[in-house]
């Protein structure tokens, strides 16, 4: 896949970034969301010093997957015991419609 080279901004600089073809679109949305994170954590902590705020605001979105992941989880869990359970009951009234059962 062939990679393309775009600029994105992050707390009023420009970088330079390498982009597969045709994912221009996620990755000027994914740099838009860190850029709000980053002003957002550089106004609440009144942090200066760019560095700081990034290892900031990496650590928030680090802890924001892992709850997501977290619910994640669970929601499969939950989802899977309520297939579980259509499963038995499905079996049991299959067993009581079964022909020849008095």
């Amino acid at each position: 896949m062939s990679q393309r080279t775009m600029d994105i901004n992050l707390m009023e600089r420009r970088y330079k970034v390498n982009c597969p073809e045709g994912q221009e679109v996620a990755l000027q949305q994914a740099a838009d969301k860190l850029n709000q994170k980053l002003e957002h954590i550089k106004q609440v902590t009144r942090l200066s010093h760019p560095e700081q705020i990034a290892v900031m605001a990496a650590l928030n979105l680090c802890h924001e997957s892992a709850q997501l992941e977290l619910s994640q989880r669970k929601r499969i869990e939950e989802l899977e015991e309520k297939v579980k359970l259509l499963q038995e009951t499905l079996e049991q009234v299959a067993t009581e419609q079964r022909p020849g059962r008095k």
